[in-house]
C-alpha cells in the first residue's frame, strides 16, 4: 500500500499523476482584458471584506472585466499536444480592499469555462463558478475587422445555467500606459481561500487571506474609453448586490505574468 507521500500530481494526487486536473507551480498566463468600471454601494462592497480586510480608498469602485486566459504549467508543449488545456473565457468581478493600510483588489465572484480553471481558482482562493463569457476580438487578417483604436468598439457578455448574467461594452478613445488603468487594476491581489469542514457544525479546514506572488510580469496593448455595464438578476446569483450607480469609465489590457505561489497574510484557522 503506497504512503500518501507516494502519490503523485498537484491536485489531485494519483499513483502516475498524469489525470491530475491541474499541474503543479508556477504557472504562467497571458490575458486579455475588457473592464468596465463603476460606482456600487460602498456598503455592499464591504459586506464582501471580512475584519481584518478593510474597504479601500476607492471603496465604491467595482471592476467588471471580461477575459481570456492563455495558460501553462509543466509541460510547456501542451499548446501542442492539447491545446484547449492551454486558454479559457473567464468573467471576474473586482473590489477594492485594504490590508493593515495597502490597498488590494479582492475577486468576489469569477465565471470560467474550463474545469482546470475552477479548481485552480479554488486552491488560489478565487470564488469561481462555470459560466461562458464572449467578448469582442479583432483578427488583423480580417479585411472587415478595423484594427482597435479610437472610435471602435468592444464588447463582453456572461452567462451562466441559462441565465444572461451581464454585459458590457468600451467605446475606445484613446491609447494608454499601464498607469492609465484604473487604480484598483496596478494593486496587489489578496485573495480568501476557504474550504469549509466536512464536521457539521465544524470550524472550515482551511480560512486565510492568500497573497499571489507573481514575476515576469509583462504589459501590451491599452485602451480607455467609455463604458456601459448591464446587471441581470439570477435566483442562483448575488451579483445584483452591486448594483450599478454610475460607470465611471472603461478599458481593454493585455498583460502577462508567471505565479510562483502565494503568501498567507492572515489565518483564521
Amino acid at each position: 500500500m503506497p504512503k500518501i507521500s507516494d502519490l503523485k500530481g498537484f491536485a489531485y494526487p494519483s499513483p502516475r499523476g498524469i489525470s491530475s486536473v491541474i499541474g503543479g507551480l508556477p504557472w504562467h498566463f497571458g490575458t486579455e482584458h475588457l473592464c468596465v468600471a463603476y460606482r456600487a454601494d460602498p456598503k455592499a462592497i464591504a459586506a464582501y471584506l471580512p475584519v481584518p480586510l478593510e474597504p479601500s480608498s476607492t471603496p465604491d469602485i467595482v471592476i467588471a472585466d471580461f477575459g481570456k486566459w492563455y495558460c501553462l504549467w509543466d509541460d510547456l508543449d501542451m499548446q501542442v499536444k492539447n491545446p484547449e488545456r492551454t486558454w479559457y473565457d473567464e468573467t471576474v468581478l473586482w473590489v477594492g480592499c485594504s490590508y493593515k493600510g495597502k490597498d488590494a483588489r479582492l475577486c468576489v465572484n469569477s465565471w470560467v469555462n474550463r474545469d482546470f480553471s475552477l479548481i485552480r481558482g479554488y486552491i488560489m482562493g478565487f470564488n469561481k463558478k462555470f459560466g461562458e463569457t464572449v467578448k469582442t476580438i479583432y483578427h488583423p487578417m480580417n479585411p472587415g475587422m478595423v484594427e482597435p483604436g479610437p472610435g471602435t468598439k468592444m464588447s463582453g457578455y456572461l452567462t451562466a445555467h441559462g441565465d444572461r448574467l451581464m454585459e458590457g461594452e468600451l467605446t475606445i478613445e484613446r491609447a494608454i500606459t499601464r498607469e492609465a488603468l484604473p487604480a484598483m487594476m496596478n494593486w496587489g491581489q489578496v485573495n480568501l481561500r476557504y474550504f469549509p469542514s466536512m464536521k457539521v457544525g465544524g470550524p472550515p479546514s482551511v480560512c486565510e487571506i492568500l497573497q499571489l506572488d507573481a514575476t515576469d510580469i509583462r504589459f501590451g496593448r491599452a485602451f480607455g474609453g467609455s463604458g456601459k455595464i448591464k446587471l441581470f438578476p439570477s435566483s442562483l446569483e448575488e451579483h445584483t448586490d452591486l448594483a450599478v450607480r454610475e460607470v465611471v469609465g472603461a478599458c481593454y489590457f493585455e498583460n502577462g505574468c508567471t505565479i510562483t505561489g502565494g503568501t498567507v497574510l492572515h489565518s483564521w484557522v
